[in-house]
């Protein structure tokens, strides 16, 4: 039968392998934030009068350009709120980590 200090010693050994984990991620993600501040996107796509997008550009748009890029971001990362249906220059937040976001510039242009 384990002692109760063997538990908490268990459970304490635990935890600072989690809060290394994470601190390891966070640094990861700060440090793919820092390599990407000067990157930006842009998609071309069809448009009719007065700019409008025949159809609209999605998250999923946005992380495939990232990864023509060469980054590899999830589309769940993209934090868009609602589609982009108009040409223009727009900034989406890319989620890298829960504590690490940055600013992504898109220009969606005329194909």
């Amino acid at each position: 039968m384990r002692h109760l200090r063997d538990v908490v010693t268990a459970r304490e050994q635990e935890r600072q392998a989690h809060l290394r984990k994470e601190t390891k991620l966070k640094s990861e993600a700060e440090d793919l934030g820092k390599i990407m501040s000067g990157v930006s996107v842009t998609i071309a796509q069809k448009a009719g009068e007065n700019d409008q997008l025949f159809g609209s550009v999605t998250a999923q748009d946005i992380a495939a350009a990232l990864e023509r890029a060469g980054y590899t971001i999830d589309r769940r990362k993209v934090n868009l709120a609602e589609p982009i249906k108009s040409l223009g220059d727009y900034k989406v937040t890319v989620k890298l980590h829960r504590e690490v976001s940055i600013e992504l510039p898109v220009h969606v242009v005329k194909e």
